[in-house]
């Protein structure tokens, strides 16, 4: 085998271009709800819990299945499975056009759109994961980057395109632009280097084993079952849930912000602005990582969206919406070391499974607090308790981020 196919690319940056456009495609949707939310309890007479209710019900699923979609990806590889989530996820989203009662809602994005989503996060990540050693994190870094940068345009568009056409018109046309552009791209993927001839970094003789400064296990390959025994693991899991836990007021920013009479363009621009400087905190913190390892940024990260939590608290004026976006934004760049700091200490053989397992972490947090954040509005009429919940929900996910460390494989 070789290190590089004679055109001089390395193929894992082809992997690393379908994955994270992919993951835009269908991410950009999926973080567009917070656009289309108000829309929809306006239009159709519903209250922000029951339309944050869909969101739960779609959070939790595609989690759930990323312990499937890792298992899967693991055997078959993920052309099959991007294929299946670009296919799922566009036919859920143009459904999304025709809704006209709470069961359609919850059907059509909680389960159809959600079952896509469920099967693109975990193989195009842990697939990333296995054409780097050295350069894992910076990979990562990368795919997350990529697609932050594409969201980022995203959010004005689809603003755009209800002021322009109406949120049905503009599902039809979001649900469109996955499939055309998804479905080809899902065909560029590859499980490992072996398949196309290469080696992970395409440097020939690097392995799993020799590695940069970042604390490593002295056994890599843990199956699942193996590291579920492990306090590491539950350590993970918990991290995943407190961290998670934030994300509901992320569904409800725009009409927190539209509640204090910031313009709607505004509003989605702030959150298009989020997804951009996430992709530059996923690329500056996960290449830090790679030279000091995964605990101190991770740490950093939580810190500050905490911090910015709290700031968002008595933002009223749009460049205090914009610092809040900038700053917490940049500081989400960090949760792209979840999947290296797996792929470190439990190794690449079961990484998608393992992956998966975790993944159900951030669905119990990240399903749940949405429908929360609207409950919380509908019955108090403010989001304030929601935004002070999660920002301790983070103070905690911090303490525990300090203990992270290698586990040790039991016999």
């Amino acid at each position: 085998m070789t290190g590089k196919p004679r055109t001089g690319i390395f193929y894992g940056w082809v992997i690393v271009a379908a994955a994270s456009i992919i993951l835009a495609l269908e991410w950009g949707c999926d973080e567009a709800y917070a656009i289309f939310l108000p829309e929809l309890c306006q239009d159709l007479g519903w209250s922000r819990t029951m339309v944050s209710g869909a969101y739960t019900v779609g959070y939790l699923l595609a989690t759930t299945l990323g312990v499937l979609s890792g298992r899967l990806n693991d055997r078959y590889g993920p052309r099959l499975m991007l294929m299946f989530s670009v296919v799922a996820a566009s036919l859920g989203f143009a459904l999304m056009s025709i809704i006209r009662a709470p069961w359609q809602l919850y059907i059509f994005y909680g389960v159809i759109a959600n079952i896509g989503m469920g099967f693109a996060w975990v193989p195009a990540v842990s697939t990333t994961s296995r054409w780097f050693t050295k350069k894992r994190g910076m990979a990562l870094g990368v795919t997350e980057a990529g697609a932050g940068m594409v969201i980022l345009l995203m959010m004005p568009l689809t603003q755009f395109l209800i002021i322009k056409f109406g949120w049905r018109i503009s599902y039809l046309i979001l649900a469109g632009l996955i499939f055309v552009i998804g479905l080809p791209l899902s065909r560029l993927m590859r499980l490992d280097p072996s398949e196309k001839g290469l080696y992970p970094d395409g440097v020939k003789g690097i392995t799993e084993n020799e590695q940069n400064t970042n604390p490593k296990s002295d056994t890599v390959d843990f199956t699942l079952k193996q590291a579920t025994k492990t306090r590491q693991f539950w350590l993970l899991f918990f991290i995943y849930v407190f961290s998670a836990l934030p994300f509901g007021i992320w569904v409800h920013l725009k009409a927190y912000m539209v509640d204090f009479g910031i313009a709607e363009m505004t509003a989605a621009t702030v959150i298009g602005i989020n997804s951009g400087t996430h992709a530059a905190g996923a690329i500056v913190i996960s290449k830090l990582s790679d030279r000091i390892g995964r605990k101190v940024p991770l740490f950093i990260s939580f810190l500050l969206i905490a911090v910015a939590m709290l700031w968002l608290v008595k933002a009223r004026q749009p460049w205090e919406f914009y610092l809040f976006s900038i700053i917490s934004g940049f500081s989400f760049g960090g949760f792209v070391l979840f999947p290296a700091i797996i792929a470190d200490h439990f190794g690449m053989k079961c990484h998608g499974s393992i992956f998966g397992m975790l993944e159900i972490g951030d669905g119990i947090g990240g399903a749940f607090a949405p429908l929360l954040a609207g409950y919380i509005f509908d019955t108090t009429g403010s989001y304030e308790p929601a935004i002070i919940m999660g920002a301790i929900a983070l103070f905690v996910a911090m303490g525990l981020s300090l203990l992270i460390k290698a586990p040790q494989k039991a016999n």
